[in-house]
């Protein structure tokens, strides 16, 4: 299966009042033509700013080096006018909130004809034309009216679904949807990834999906990396994770998914919370909330490790794993 993005030692750091602080740190991962991989941890572990970094939307004070290379261009080397011809059209992404992704100002028709007028030599009619045939392809009832609406006349499931019609509508060989389902009920919800998932098997546009919810990741993804702390500390298939967890924090995720039959009077937590970025423990960054914690984990930063298929940041498996 060919690869269509590669990151490589991924940092990225922000000028802060207090310094300079690594909100991701050395991140490696590959997406496949076709496939979706989920990225998943808790809020503050740097997956939507890997997001961001890979379509170069940081703010002014944000800085990444590293290789971010799709189809084998190097993204990073990229003008801004290159980067532009890319953003949108090969890659596009799906925000977390379409609120404020979304031009109050603008009906939704004309953003999404934008989108396609950017990237297309079409005319404004053909551009309606695609706008209004990306509204029915979402399952948008009233296509035509809504066409001429603006956000605010939306629901939230609306607006979610015209923020996917934006981003499928230059057919992306990739999309980054960043907490897609979050502000939705789970009934929209639950349409929202139906949907997704019907494009990308119509499509063959590849997924990189960012969530914290690990039963999205079930019914969604193909592989997945768990992120802590800006790292990655897990990558394996998506049967694996589920079935074996190797490391201390995945397990943690696992176990405090809530069972329907199974009576718990209090689900498990993992005690503690994600460090600053400018208060990163000495050894493995997760130590100070790991029940396994060893002498060596809080004096020295354990590598990435490959263990039969799954890449585990432990020193639990230093001595059967291979470092990357």
């Amino acid at each position: 299966m060919t690869t269509i993005l590669e990151v490589e030692q991924l940092r990225t750091r922000f000028r802060t009042d207090s310094g300079v602080v690594s909100v991701v740190d050395g991140v490696d991962f590959s997406i496949r033509a076709g496939e979706t991989l989920g990225v998943v941890g808790e809020s503050g572990c740097g997956k939507s700013v890997t997001s961001l970094s890979i379509m170069r939307l940081l703010p002014p004070n944000g800085n990444t080096s590293g290789t971010i290379r799709f189809h084998g261009k190097d993204v990073l080397g990229l003008s801004e006018k290159e980067m532009q011809a890319v953003r949108g059209n090969e890659i596009a992404m799906i925000f977390q909130e379409p609120m404020t992704s979304l031009n109050p100002l603008h009906t939704v028709g004309r953003q999404i004809e934008e989108a396609v007028m950017l990237h297309r030599q079409v005319t404004k009619a053909q551009a309606k034309e695609r706008a209004i045939a990306m509204l029915k392809a979402v399952g948008m009832p009233r296509a035509e009216e809504i066409y001429g609406e603006f956000p605010h006349q939306l629901s939230g499931g609306m607006r979610q679904r015209v923020m996917i019609a934006m981003a499928m509508s230059c057919d992306p060989k990739l999309i980054i949807a960043d907490e897609p389902t979050t502000a939705l009920d789970v009934t929209i919800q639950a349409q929202i990834l139906d949907l997704m998932r019907d494009l990308k098997e119509k499509t063959g546009t590849s997924i990189m999906l960012i969530t914290h919810d690990l039963g999205v990741v079930a019914e969604m993804c193909d592989r997945v990396i768990v992120m802590y702390a800006g790292q990655v500390v897990e990558e394996t298939d998506v049967d694996t994770l589920f079935e074996s967890p190797k490391h201390p924090y995945t397990i943690g995720l696992m176990n405090s998914i809530p069972e329907l039959d199974e009576e718990r009077e209090y689900l498990e937590t993992i005690p503690g919370a994600v460090p600053l970025p400018h208060q990163m423990p000495t050894g493995c960054r997760f130590a100070p909330r790991c029940s396994r914690a060893m002498p060596i984990c809080n004096e020295k930063p354990p590598e990435l490790l490959q263990l039969n298929g799954t890449k585990c940041r432990c020193w639990l498996y230093a001595e059967e794993g291979e470092q990357q």
